[in-house]
């Protein structure tokens, strides 16, 4: 009897298996594009009894070959006795075959259940299969040229047959019978002209000729280490950890009792279960360590999800003292031949740990019963680029598909994670440290220009004279965000993004922090020719150079990306900090990455507010978290620990619950503000983004698809109006814009989005894809480029 397995076939307890006497004979692969269908193929006899759904194959797509995965496998016929898709018979034409498969044993498939999950990513996020398939793939997949093309048996007995073909063809076959390893394309070409890609597809259907697949033996001059490499950016795990902070981290305080005795009761029963812990490092890394050593001793395994590459290689060496080589360490900075490898490791069931990055919450970890995500707010566990998901939520699917226990940290949790979790009556912990004593500063009273107050002078001082260290945060690199012209108010701006230049006074440059181009400062106004051009503003940059000034024989350094563009560099200016050889340190929000700088007798924000006025529904959110976070450096109160906090803004519900210490001050009025507005967590968004280099077809490729966005919501039965700020009588649907982008041109392209607001998730994903459909099928569209980022993080 006919049958077909599929991949939501086989995600279940008892996937139907195909018999040997009903061979497969053909197979739906995903390739990694930008596709949302599968390809049917022909499967070879020699692998009919080998493929599975999820087995990793190499196929012909066009002119190339791909590695795609298999979805579906089915061993129905036509009545012609040709091989038929499941939904309907196949054309007339002949179907490509198979080239080969990945991996030539059985465990090398991938598993239904991250097939499962990257179809889930692919209908929350509004992307292509194709892509999200990429997720799961094997960080290095072999590229089209090593693949090796070889004789069939066929083939070497072809000569009689040879002399029909093309001079191309017989010269390909005459290569190909002195080399019985087969070779490459590249090598091919050297010597053969002709259409060498179209002749071998030929001499492939007609089975003379198939690609091979080296062994990774055959592909590598010597084995991969496994482990952290000291290349491509990545930090050696065990350089690590700074002067006094230790390997092992401390046990989980016994005042945690009922969070504890919660989270071993969800890990015996092996359901899934949620939990939010919001705590101070130290004491979210000991219970994480202790979570982890519960859940191996339970035969199940650990992924713990850390939002940067430097903390993740110090939590993975942390580990790695404690379990050896149970733990893995994975992340996008290790060379693609390095990941290559330690995703077969992990795949191999050889691995009970893994730490790593965003992308690392898609390792083929068997049997997860503890997924923990660190800093569940940090905006780099959002994806950039299609598909754009988000770490924290996949993490949470993951939980859900292998009944395991998730764990989210922070030391100030997002409000959306805050509003997720409390419905399911789970545990908050909140454990405070001891504070420092805040002095806020009024700027507005202040003279003009004047860039540190007298407190901040005199807290900076007192720091020097007891040796006690001296912090000042501000989120702002260079000299100054811009200069301007006094006599016209025209600011130089970068000729391809719509931003002012950031001025840097020690290169005498001005530069764009978003595509990188600079150039020299200017004598004159560009557009009045005026002499009177400032610097508006101050960065690092200018705040070092006044430190200076007033403390000449301090020992000052600077952290932020112009300083340490490399994670080693931040490393060294780190430990510098920890080994008491610097008196003052001034930095960015790279002051709060990798482990904990040593707690400083003084803190200074010269501009608490400056994160304040960006076009971000969460820029109150991210201010308050920053200022949180720059306040834990400096010493408790009764330790001689002081804070000065300069702003334009002291009665802002961001910053005076940071200087009152009060935490719900600011989160009842942001929820508040939300919850008038419709932002999260009491609705959904999905941005939408044009993009092009013509700016009047940018502007009417947005112009219609608010359209569309109003045609498919009334469809779904929601009353909208104009495209501008339209409204339905229940909520149901908000579309705002479309209008040009906050950073309105980038690169050279021209930007305007739209903004679409629910509090029905399902029915705005549906409106958002049945226009973007409309849209994809439309032709004429070259040099668009339409992006869907559903539940953004950016706004900008």
């Amino acid at each position: 009897m006919a049958h077909a397995v599929s991949v939501s076939e086989s995600a279940g307890l008892n996937p139907p298996i195909l018999t040997h006497a009903e061979p497969p004979v053909s197979a739906e692969v995903i390739v990694p594009r930008h596709l949302n269908r599968s390809f049917t193929y022909l499967i070879p006899a020699r692998l009919q009894t080998r493929i599975q759904v999820g087995s990793q194959v190499f196929v012909p797509f066009g002119p190339s070959t791909l590695h795609g995965v298999v979805v579906s496998i089915s061993s129905h016929r036509s009545e012609r006795g040709e091989p038929a898709h499941e939904t309907g018979s196949l054309r007339e034409r002949r179907l490509r075959e198979i080239a080969s498969l990945l991996d030539e044993t059985a465990d090398g498939a991938l598993s239904p259940q991250l097939l499962h999950l990257t179809r889930l990513v692919a209908e929350r996020y509004l992307a292509p299969w194709g892509q999200c398939i990429r997720l799961i793939l094997p960080a290095s997949p072999l590229a089209t040229r090593s693949l090796r093309y070889a004789l069939t048996e066929s083939g070497r007995k072809s000569e009689g047959q040879s002399r029909r073909l093309s001079s191309t063809a017989r010269e390909l076959l005459k290569r190909l019978a002195d080399a019985p390893n087969g070779l490459t394309l590249a090598s091919l070409r050297r010597t053969i002209t002709g259409p060498l890609t179209q002749t071998l597809s030929n001499l492939r259907r007609r089975g003379w000729v198939r690609a091979t697949v080296p062994k990774p033996e055959e592909r590598e001059g010597r084995p991969t280490k496994i482990g952290p490499p000291t290349t491509h950016g990545a930090v050696p795990a065990r350089s690590l950890p700074l002067p006094g902070h230790h390997l092992e981290p401390a046990a989980v305080p016994p005042r945690l009792p009922l969070w504890w005795d919660r989270l071993r009761v969800a890990l015996n029963t092996t359901r899934h279960a949620a939990f939010l812990l919001q705590a101070p490092s130290a004491i979210r890394s000991a219970c994480l360590f202790q979570a982890a050593e519960e859940t191996l001793a339970r035969h199940r395994t650990v992924l713990i999800i850390v939002p940067e590459i430097v903390r993740a290689s110090g939590i993975a060496a942390r580990a790695e003292a404690r379990w050896g080589s149970r733990v893995q360490l994975l992340h996008s900075g290790l060379p693609r031949a390095a990941r290559a490898e330690i995703w077969r490791r992990i795949h191999s069931e050889s691995v009970g740990v893994v730490v790593g990055t965003r992308s690392a919450v898609f390792a083929p970890l068997g049997s997860p019963g503890l997924i923990w995500v660190e800093d569940e707010e940090d905006p780099s566990l959002k994806e950039e680029e299609e598909p754009r998901y988000h770490a924290r939520e996949v993490a949470w699917m993951r939980a859900r598909q292998h009944d395991a226990v998730l764990v989210l940290e922070s030391a100030h949790p997002s409000l959306e994670t805050r509003a997720a979790m409390e419905p399911l009556n789970l545990d908050i912990l909140v454990e405070s440290a001891a504070s420092p004593a805040i002095q806020t500063v009024d700027l507005r009273r202040l003279p003009h220009g004047a860039l540190l107050s007298e407190p901040m002078i005199a807290g900076i001082g007192a720091a020097l004279e007891t040796r006690a260290g001296a912090v000042l945060f501000l989120n702002r690199k260079g000299f100054a965000p811009a200069l301007l012209c006094r006599d016209c108010g025209v600011s130089p701006r970068c000729q391809r993004c719509s931003v002012a230049l950031t001025f840097y006074r020690r290169a005498a440059r001005l530069a764009c922090h978003y595509c990188g181009a600079s150039c020299p400062l200017p004598d004159t106004c560009s557009a009045c020719g005026g002499a009177r051009i400032e610097p508006v503003g101050f960065g690092t940059e200018r705040v070092e150079e006044e430190i200076r000034r007033l403390f000449p024989h301090a020992r000052i350094g600077r952290l932020d990306r112009d300083i340490a563009r490399t994670p080693a560099q931040a490393e060294a200016i780190r430990r510098l900090a920890a080994g008491n050889e610097l008196d003052i340190l001034i930095g960015t929000q790279m002051l709060f990455q990798g482990p904990p700088l040593p707690r400083a007798g003084f803190v200074g924000i010269p501009h608490a507010d400056a994160g304040l006025h960006l076009p971000d529904f969460r820029s109150a959110e991210r201010t308050y978290h920053a200022l949180l976070d720059a306040v834990a450096l400096a010493r408790p109160g009764d330790a001689g620990g002081k804070v000065v906090l300069q702003t334009y803004l002291p009665t802002h519900h961001a910053i005076a619950a940071v200087v009152t210490g009060n935490p719900a001050l600011f989160h009842d009025q942001e929820a508040a503000f939300r919850n008038a507005l419709g932002y999260p967590p009491f609705a959904h968004l999905i941005n939408l983004r044009v993009s092009g280099k013509n700016l009047g077809r940018v502007r009417e490729a947005a112009q219609q698809w608010a359209g569309m966005l109003i045609a498919a919501s009334s469809r779904e039965g929601a009353a909208v109006g104009s495209p501008t700020a339209s409204k339905s009588a229940t909520d149901d649907i908000i579309i705002l814009g479309p209008i040009p982008s906050p950073v309105a041109q980038l690169r050279g392209r021209h930007r305007w989005q739209l903004l679409v607001k629910s509090g029905n998730a399902q029915a705005m994903r549906q409106a958002v894809r049945a226009s973007l459909e409309e849209l994809e099928r439309e032709d004429g569209r070259g040099g668009l480029k339409f992006e869907v980022d559903v539940d953004p993080v950016e706004m900008v």
